[in-house]
């Protein structure tokens, strides 16, 4: 699907965009099995592009705008090859267009092309004058990095809680309560007596579904190694108005990320529980991190726990201290 432009050939552009349904008419042919909810939406943007470009009287703005949907809807589903096809054809299309120099951005990205990526994503930057891991859905919540989250711990006392059986008979919600900051993994639930009621913090793979993302959270943190999984789950969980401060690209994967802690001898997408547990004790900036209900079996990897106890500092019941 390599058609190269003119600048101003109406009949190149058309060419490239008719070559464009063609591709996700034939992906949508090769398609098998059970449809997730990604693969879904994708298929209907497809839909929505074949109309627009079939239309009698066609726009050319609408096609373009269909085309870009269809590109991220694949990112979402994980069909990484189409949206690479998709990005280098808007590209083509319209060189000036924000919007498809970050839609080829997050398909090299997902494709493992770092450094195309890079360049892609300061392209993108140029023209719109916004960095794309900042892009979050109206009232979604400011984002912020690495700096801006220790500075939200410092001096200040945590605990993480785990969801489960032996954390909601624990007795301990008033306790937990007490602490200075909160924080609740994935899809929790809570119970005044055993689990208390705060969340002041919500870290959450991009895998989770549960109704953790409608709760109320001071700040939420996203977890992904992908960035396209982590835009995915941005673009398609995070819920307006229900945190004040999400984390951007640079706490998506804190464990393996070389930038931050990058530890590679973790499995490759570590459990929420211990990426959480183990960012708070690589920033190192609160006098007190307590684990609830981590000790017990089937919450951590078995990797994970043992370094969670070899590390802790006391036990006490369900509680242990890394601090």
């Amino acid at each position: 699907m390599k058609v190269r432009l003119r600048p101003g050939s109406v009949a190149r552009a058309e060419d490239l965009l008719t070559a464009c349904v063609r591709e996700c008419a034939a992906h949508l042919v090769s398609l098998e099995g059970p449809a997730p909810a990604q693969r879904t939406g994708l298929v209907a943007a497809i839909g929505v592009l074949v109309a627009e470009h079939t239309a009698f009287e066609p726009s050319a703005d609408r096609s373009f705008d269909a085309l870009l949907d269809v590109g991220r809807r694949a990112l979402d589903a994980g069909e990484v090859r189409l949206a690479r096809r998709l990005a280098d054809s808007a590209v083509a299309l319209r060189p000036g267009a924000g919007g498809a120099w970050g839609l080829r951005a997050e398909a090299l990205e997902a494709d493992g092309r770092e450094e195309d990526a890079m360049h892609a994503q300061g392209r993108f930057e140029t023209l719109t004058g916004h960095r794309l891991d900042h892009e979050l859905p109206l009232d979604g919540g400011d984002p912020i990095g690495v700096d801006a989250f220790r500075a939200q711990l410092a001096g200040r006392s945590v605990c993480v809680v785990a969801n489960g059986e032996s954390m909601a008979a624990s007795g301990l919600g008033a306790e937990i309560d007490a602490y200075d900051l909160v924080v609740r993994v994935d899809s929790f639930q809570t119970h005044r007596e055993g689990t208390g009621e705060r969340v002041d913090v919500h870290a959450v793979s991009h895998r989770s579904g549960g109704p953790g993302w409608r709760r109320r959270a001071h700040t939420r943190l996203v977890f992904a190694e992908q960035p396209a999984q982590w835009r995915a789950a941005i673009r398609g969980r995070l819920v307006a108005g229900a945190q004040s401060y999400v984390g951007d690209l640079s706490l998506s994967r804190p464990v393996r990320d070389p930038a931050l802690i990058g530890e590679v001898r973790w499995a490759a997408e570590p459990t929420t529980a211990f990426t959480v547990a183990r960012l708070l004790d690589h920033l190192d900036v609160n006098p007190r991190i307590d684990l609830f209900g981590f000790a017990v079996p089937g919450q951590l990897r078995a990797e994970e726990r043992q370094w969670i106890l070899g590390r802790a500092r006391a036990r006490d019941g369900l509680r242990l201290s890394l601090r």
